[in-house]
């Protein structure tokens, strides 16, 4: 289907951009149903349109679709849940963070425990219980507010949920 009520918009981001946009579009049919319809630019060169050019791009569109209503029909997750909720750690006997076990968890629950250590060495170190750490500032300047021997040699500062089961691992190795 084409991109009708964008029809020269989308068609000058093709001209323009060379780009070519594809783009899902659901809403909700009642009784639990939902309807998708697949909109693209046409391609001003004469060439197929990018969800009927190949086998892989028909599927790649039958897929997508799937994968959408899949999303849209699964009840959402409760704040509470185990991979939401704040991590408590433990502190020995001079206030420092210990490293909690994270062997065999989900790498959100990995993400979250590492969290909760910089989040407790910052308490410590600010002597604020309730301070923040201040994620942005670390990501954008780390060797301004961490020790060089804190951060794992191949190590890359950033968001916590960005955290990959590698990042982690090197973490888990400095701090054992």
């Amino acid at each position: 289907m084409s991109w009708p009520s964008l029809g020269r918009a989308g068609q000058k981001v093709v001209r323009n951009h060379g780009s070519h946009v594809v783009m899902f579009v659901a809403h909700e049919a009642g009784e639990g149903q939902i309807k998708i319809a697949v909109f693209e630019t046409v391609p001003g060169d004469g060439k197929k349109a990018f969800t009927q050019s190949s086998e892989l791009s028909k599927d790649w569109v039958l897929n997508g679709e799937n994968s959408l209503t899949d999303y849209l029909l699964t009840a959402p997750v409760e704040e509470d849940s185990a991979e939401k909720h704040e991590e408590e750690i433990s502190l020995d006997e001079d206030g420092n963070p210990e490293m909690p076990t994270w062997a065999g968890q989900k790498l959100k629950v990995q993400q979250n425990l590492a969290r909760a250590v910089f989040q407790a060495a910052y308490a410590k170190f600010t002597k604020k219980p309730k301070a923040r750490v201040p994620w942005g500032l670390l990501i954008e300047s780390p060797m301004e507010y961490l020790d060089s021997q804190s951060i794992p040699e191949g190590f890359t500062m950033k968001d916590p949920s960005k955290w990959t089961k590698a990042d982690l691992g090197l973490l888990k190795q400095l701090w054992m």
